[in-house]
Formats: structure tokens, C-alpha cells, sequence
């Protein structure tokens, strides 16, 4: 089994019952205990906007899926092969969090994450089965950038240059043959957050 699909695996149905968190809050948790840990259950369930008893559960899968350990006094900690699933992440996706992308879509809010040297695989899944995903998780639309000194963005039929505001964010943020991702929410709660971390973790592993 892979590694991110030990993270994945964390949050997936038992018995016909899905559980109240998703992929993303195994990430978020698992970020947030390399850079902190130990983490006591109470503090991680305000850092993950979850309950305590879903935050309970999650720490008993990550535990189960040997990606965490629990010390009674000190609270939840990474294990070795937790910290690995986190700096292979580390190494493929760069989270920019929220992305001011000024008029562009109104009153929307955009999250943003870049794929390091994803653009060989995003040309041969197709840069819509990326997007798509961003929007089965919860977004309301998702922009794709292709990075490089002129970064485009894969359209119906071709390529078009990306202008303004989007060339700005890609210039400052990627590199060539990275893939910028920003995912488009009109709703607040972290939607966007969650719907582009999701939908990155299953294209990285399907």
C-alpha cells in the first residue's frame, strides 16, 4: 500500500458507515503534528473544526494505520511513517491557501495549491478530469495554470495565455512544468480548502 493511500484509507466508509471527516482533515491533522505535535485531541479538534468525537475517531484510524501514536500526557504525535506520508506531500504539493484573484469572479473565494512538476501527468489524464474533481469535491469551479516564463492555461482546443491577475499568482508562485490549481467557492467554511486538497489526493493516487 502506498502512502497516500494509508492517508486516504483513514477516511474511507467501515461497515457501510462513512465517518464525519474527510481526506483532507487526515491531511490537515497530519500537517498539523509535524509542524506542532504533540497535539492534545481537544486542541486538534478547534485546528480542524471537528467535533471531539470525530476527532476521537480519527486519531484511533491514524493510530490503526500507524501513522500516529498517542502519549496520554503529552497527547497525538507522528509516527516515523506519518511524517514520511507528510514530507512526500511536501515534496509533490505546495499549498498557497487563500488566493486573492481580485474581480475576476466576483464575490468568490479561491484556494489555491501548486503540483510540483505535474504538467507531463496533467497532459496525459487531462486537464479536465483534474478540474472535474476539484468540483465533485465541493467547489463551485476550479482554474488550471500550466507554469513556465509564460504560463498558460489548457482550454478547449489548445492553450491560452494566462493574463492579469492569473499570470501574476503563477509567476510568483510556480515553476516550469509545475501545475497551478485554484479552486473557485462562493461559500465560505473552508469549502474551497477541502474541495482542492480532496480532489489532489485522489488524482495523486486514483
Amino acid at each position: 500500500m502506498s502512502l497516500l493511500s494509508k492517508l486516504k484509507k483513514v477516511s474511507e466508509p467501515v461497515g457501510g458507515v462513512r465517518p464525519s471527516f474527510e481526506v483532507y482533515h487526515v491531511y490537515a491533522a497530519l500537517v498539523s503534528l509535524y509542524l506542532e505535535a504533540p497535539i492534545g485531541r481537544l486542541a486538534l479538534a478547534k485546528r480542524l473544526s471537528l467535533g471531539e468525537a470525530s476527532v476521537k475517531t480519527l486519531v484511533r484510524r491514524m493510530k490503526l494505520g500507524g501513522l500516529v501514536d498517542v502519549d496520554r500526557a503529552a497527547g497525538v504525535l507522528l509516527t516515523e511513517e506519518g511524517r514520511e506520508v507528510v514530507e512526500y506531500l511536501k515534496q509533490v504539493v505546495d499549498l498557497l491557501g487563500p488566493v486573492d484573484v481580485g474581480s475576476l469572479c466576483g464575490s468568490c473565494e479561491a484556494y489555491g495549491a501548486v503540483l510540483r512538476k505535474f504538467r507531463e501527468l496533467s497532459e496525459k489524464i487531462g486537464y479536465l478530469k483534474l478540474r472535474d474533481q476539484v468540483v465533485r469535491e465541493g467547489a463551485e469551479g476550479a482554474i488550471i495554470i500550466y507554469c513556465g516564463e509564460t504560463p498558460v492555461m489548457p482550454v478547449s482546443g489548445g492553450l491560452e495565455k494566462a493574463e492579469g491577475v492569473l499570470r501574476d499568482i503563477a509567476v510568483r508562485s510556480c515553476s516550469e512544468d509545475d501545475v497551478l490549481v485554484l479552486s473557485i467557492c462562493y461559500r465560505n467554511g473552508g469549502t474551497c480548502a477541502k474541495a482542492l486538497v480532496n480532489a489532489v489526493l485522489k488524482i495523486l493516487d486514483p
